[in-house]
């Protein structure tokens, strides 16, 4: 009796069931290993996935109201609600993750190699983002991202890297407690440094959404300030590094300077000029005028103090050198 070999189907032959999740786990790497070697299904991939956009976009429907309750007290009973100080510290993270995402989520493939900020592509921005989330995300335990696997584009790999690197901090985080919040872990943006994590929380916060700006200039979209409460505590984290900063760049010295910030998340804060002296009851050397959210965009090195109306009394010299370290105290 004569056996009846099965026929494999080639990789083409699937790539309309690999576009759908449909392939069982074999035929999805094979598919995968084809695509990266082969463009023309690489596109062809690429025209399955906009038409499935399209379909699911043309065809959504608005979920049952009873979902969200549903969803919620399932979520809750996974992952316990993280504890109040925690929770506070990670809402700034979570917000901005979130319009990062939404926005990358826009991008058609020429966008993602248009210039953005000081990056030479959106890709470059995107890599580098989850490359200073990764000192953090290293420190407390959270795995590397393999960048392989069912997205095989670079776009698609950076975007995947990011996303599930932020989801699993955010989880790791929340479902740790107030501890994990204390431990030492590596700044961005500042070799050799460590601080605590709840300051290195305010700063991946800091720095997700510069870079939503930076991605919202490339989009010419308007920009977006976080709420009063985040502004205040980015502005916050900045002021406990500047004193040390002051000192690193060689300008540190005895006395302070009055910062006064309006708008939302404003007010007035005493800068000492070193780490190693404090504000007095001695009068400022100087006086300094401008909107917090215009000192957040100055320390990201996105905005000067021309263009921010900054205004300056008193030792015009000092002033100079405080606002000159300050806009060094971002993450590129």
């Amino acid at each position: 009796m004569r056996s009846t070999a099965v026929r494999r189907p080639h990789p083409e032959e699937l790539l309309g069931a690999f576009a759908l999740d449909a392939c069982s786990p074999a035929e999805s790497a094979t598919v995968a290993a084809h695509t990266v070697g082969c463009p023309s299904c690489t596109s062809e991939l690429d025209r399955f996935a906009t038409v499935l956009h399209g379909i699911g976009v043309l065809h959504a429907a608005p979920p049952p109201a009873a979902l969200r309750g549903r969803v919620l007290a399932a979520a809750e009973a996974a992952r316990p609600a993280a504890p109040t100080a925690t929770g506070a510290l990670l809402d700034a993270f979570t917000i901005q993750v979130a319009a990062f995402g939404g926005l990358l989520s826009t991008l058609t493939d020429e966008e993602w190699y248009l210039p953005s900020g000081p990056y030479r592509t959106v890709h470059d921005l995107v890599s580098h983002l989850a490359d200073s989330d990764e000192l953090v995300a290293a420190d407390i335990g959270v795995a590397p991202v393999a960048a392989t696997g069912r997205r095989v584009r670079p776009t698609q790999i950076a975007t995947r890297r990011w996303q599930h690197q932020t989801d699993r901090m955010i989880r790791t985080i929340a479902g740790a407690g107030p501890r994990l919040l204390e431990q030492p872990v590596p700044l961005a943006g500042a070799p050799g440094v460590r601080r605590p994590l709840m300051q290195a929380i305010t700063q991946r916060a800091f720095e997700t959404w510069i870079h939503a700006e930076d991605l919202r200039g490339t989009l010419r979209l308007p920009a977006e300030t976080p709420p009063p409460a985040h502004i205040d505590r980015i502005v916050r984290f900045g002021l406990a590094l500047l004193p040390g900063a002051m000192d690193a760049a060689g300008r540190g010295q005895p006395g302070w300077v009055r910062l006064q910030l309006t708008g939302a998340g404003g007010g007035a804060h005493a800068v000492s000029l070193s780490s190693v002296t404090t504000a007095t009851t001695d009068l400022p050397a100087a006086g300094i005028d401008l909107s917090a959210a215009g000192f957040c965009r100055l320390m990201a090195g996105r905005a000067s103090p021309a263009e921010l109306g900054v205004r300056v009394c008193g030792d015009e010299r000092i002033a100079a050198d405080l606002i000159t370290v300050a806009a060094t105290l971002g993450c590129d």
